[in-house]
């Protein structure tokens, strides 16, 4: 019997095999320094001559982070305030003409002006075009309006203008002041009952010089006598220089107590009535010529002899 062969010496590993196990044995050493805690990471860095970088904070660290204060808008206060949609609105304008249509449809309806405050006695008084206690139907609504519009008439605190109030006559003359910007004719009259300091002073001074409405024998204006209708009608066809009609009592007869206005003042009440002084009145049949006139009544003869004026200024 033959002895047996000796084993033939393992051929040696080429270079590609080489590679794999190095590549195996780096991955599996990888795995397993993965799998270390951050201290035996450190450790080892150490035993092979290395230094670890200093410890970066960590972003999911709960610790506190600096807060950045939240920025405050500065309070503007008059006209540099800017409402927001306002701002929209002007943002917009680089959108087109469509862009500043659909801004300005979601605008919020104006708020109305808080109607005024002032006293009639108040020689700077604040125009309010609404009061509380006019209503829209109110029979001289539009008369009021206009007026309180253009400074001639003012409302009373509360936003009120009273309209069933008798209106005085230094009312009569700082509203006649207003309407017509009379030019003086005569010498002013020293009334024994008008302090300087009274609110109307300046007016009843403007409209006695002028001629369009006078005193009392007595050197007495009264300022706070309510005037009557007839007194009123008499003085606005005055200021508007208006001719009486050739018949007086012709053109008044469609008032039943046409009989009832003083003989010194039928010439001129004829004269305002031809001419549409009264018109609007509820009573259309009733002059009520000795009755004091309310402000409501004489804000509608007042604006209807502004009407007159300024149609005659423009056919001028």
């Amino acid at each position: 019997m033959s002895p047996p062969s000796p084993p033939e010496p393992p051929s040696p590993l080429n270079l590609d095999e080489w590679i794999a196990i190095l590549v195996t044995l780096t991955t599996i050493g990888g795995i397993f320094y993965w799998a270390m805690g951050k201290e035996q990471k450190q450790q080892i860095l150490q035993d092979l001559g290395f230094s670890p970088p200093s410890p970066q904070p960590d972003s999911t660290s709960e610790s506190p982070k600096p807060t950045q204060p939240t920025p405050t808008t500065p309070e503007l206060s008059g006209s540099e305030t800017i409402p927001r949609r306002e701002a929209e609105v002007q943002g917009s304008k680089g959108a087109g003409e469509s862009g500043r249509m659909q801004a300005d449809s979601a605008l919020p309806a104006p708020e109305k002006v808080p109607p005024s405050t002032v006293s009639p006695t108040t020689t700077t008084p604040t125009p309010s075009v609404e009061f509380s206690d006019i209503p829209d139907d109110f029979w001289a609504h539009v008369a009021i309006a206009d007026l309180a519009k253009r400074d001639i008439v003012v409302g009373f605190p509360q936003g009120e203008f009273k309209p069933q109030r008798f209106a005085t006559r230094g009312e009569l003359a700082a509203m006649l002041q207003q309407v017509f910007e009379p030019k003086p004719k005569q010498r002013a009259i020293a009334f024994k009952d008008l302090p300087p300091n009274y609110w109307g002073a300046q007016a009843i001074k403007a409209v006695t010089k002028a001629g369009i409405i006078i005193g009392y024998p007595d050197d007495k204006f009264r300022p706070n006598q309510p005037i009557t209708r007839a007194e009123a009608l008499v003085v606005l066809a005055k200021a508007l220089n208006l001719k009486p009609p050739s018949e007086p009592s012709k053109t008044l007869q469609q008032y039943t107590d046409s009989n009832k206005i003083p003989d010194y003042a039928i010439a001129n009440v004829a004269a305002a009535v031809k001419a549409g002084l009264v018109t609007g009145y509820p009573q259309g049949n009733l002059l009520n010529p000795n009755k004091p006139a309310t402000r409501a009544e004489l804000a509608a003869m007042l604006h209807q002899a502004r009407v007159i004026s300024r149609n005659r200024a423009s056919r001028q």
